[in-house]
């Protein structure tokens, strides 16, 4: 799916999706669950490189506070099943891991992003099966 749709188009912050409707936010009785989303997106242009991985259990509301905070567009690019809230923080912290051992020339900057480097196109996030991510 390499077509980019706009979900929040505002006067200040936009966010779009490569994956179409963002997940809905939990129910009340689902946070009470601990459940939860793991996912990856990237920050400003495409040219800039700058991706990050995360969790959430409102998903436009976070993708709206990082388009604040970087002051900068945001696409999703992944998003993964609802998951437990534990599982979805360990995950992302393995997959952070995996990336920093691994990929030398990845550069990891605080706040869970990396700088990803031009000649990658493609990454794969495991959870109980392999999801690859076109970047």
């Amino acid at each position: 799916m390499s077509d980019i749709i706009a979900i929040h188009n505002g006067r200040k912050y936009k966010v779009f999706s490569k994956i179409g409707k963002l997940p809905k936010d939990l129910k009340r009785k689902d946070i009470k669950k601990d459940l939860g989303y793991l996912y990856f997106i990237r920050i400003g242009e495409e040219t800039e490189r700058l991706f990050k991985i995360g969790t959430t259990n409102r998903p436009l509301a976070r993708m709206l506070e990082h388009a604040r905070y970087f002051q900068k567009e945001i696409v999703v690019l992944w998003f993964s099943p609802q998951l437990s809230k534990y599982t979805t923080l360990r995950i992302e912290d393995r997959q952070k891991n995996f990336w920093i051992e691994n990929k030398p020339d990845w550069k990891y900057l605080e706040n869970d992003r990396f700088i990803i480097p031009p000649e990658v196109h493609d990454l794969e996030i495991t959870i109980k099966k392999n999801y690859p991510i076109r970047i």
